[in-house]
């Protein structure tokens, strides 16, 4: 059986209102993202939750949930988001996204296109993916920015149901993630990870249960960028041995060759999913008074 679900959500700011909690202040302490309102149509399985009260701060979250917990065989979801100019939005799970068993060859879907105005932020934190064994999915991700709209994506998934001896027994996990500046193609990230004749995916992430990206991008996120910067380019202490299991590395963006710094991304491997999630939110940390 094949779902094809849609899904269109927009933010736009209140006319009438300021934010004075000061989530991330500017000229005379005032906030430089405005409080909003959200409309949204969907289709059953999905369903997208949008609370009010979630946060003291003016950032906005949204919760796209699928009734079941996951995506089964020939889903194919298709969710776009338009946030508007000085609006602040985040995106986020109420528990680890699933992808389940496909035994008729047929992938699960989900495609997500993102128009993110001037000023806004957009912040897409979802928990770890996980794919049951066999499971085949396939993901893109599109981002459309102005060139002062600001973006922080995390990107991650897990070796499965490891707990029960599922690791790394997925068939394909695709993901593509394209940036547009301006209409201009910034940057793609392509990943397929299926097995091959010379090599399974268990035996390529040996002992690491837990592999992702996450990337900042906007000028407003300088002082992000330069406090993940400063973390992961510390020199260890000599004599100092370095974790094997938690592999950590971060490099800085820059857009046309510019000397100019826009943001940074970061990869990352982990053998325990807890230690590497408590490793990405101690560097997200100077983010959530914004996020709320």
């Amino acid at each position: 059986m094949e779902r094809k679900i849609a899904a269109e959500i927009e933010f736009r700011i209140k006319d009438s209102k300021i934010c004075e909690n000061g989530c991330l202040p500017g000229h005379e302490n005032i906030c430089k993202f405005l409080p909003c309102d959200v409309s949204c149509y969907y289709e059953y399985p999905l369903k997208i939750m949008c609370p009010s009260s979630i946060s003291e701060a003016c950032c906005q979250w949204i919760f796209p949930i699928i009734y079941g917990g996951g995506l089964v065989e020939g889903d194919k979801v298709n969710i776009s988001f338009k946030i508007g100019h000085k609006c602040s939005v985040t995106s986020a799970t109420m528990s680890f996204p699933k992808v389940y068993c496909c035994e008729n060859g047929k992938d699960s879907q989900q495609h997500a296109e993102y128009y993110i105005d001037s000023e806004a932020l957009l912040c897409v934190l979802p928990d770890p993916l996980v794919c049951f064994k066999n499971a085949s999915y396939n993901q893109s991700q599109t981002f459309h920015l102005a060139s002062d709209a600001n973006l922080v994506i995390l990107d991650w998934f897990s070796s499965g149901r490891y707990m029960r001896g599922e690791r790394w027994a997925f068939t394909k996990l695709k993901s593509v993630t394209s940036i547009f500046i301006n209409g201009k193609l910034e940057f793609k990230e392509a990943q397929n990870i299926q097995n091959t004749p010379f090599l399974t995916i268990k035996n390529a992430m040996k002992a690491y249960n837990i592999v992702g990206t996450c990337m900042i991008m906007g000028y407003l996120l300088e002082f992000l960028t330069t406090s993940i910067l400063t973390q992961l380019e510390k020199c260890r202490a000599y004599g100092e041995k370095p974790n094997p299991n938690l592999l950590f590395s971060v490099s800085p963006l820059n857009l046309d060759n510019s000397s100019e710094q826009f943001g940074c991304i970061i990869r990352f491997a982990a053998v325990s999913v807890p230690e590497g999630m408590k490793k990405i939110e101690d560097l997200l940390q100077p983010l959530f008074p914004i996020i709320g």
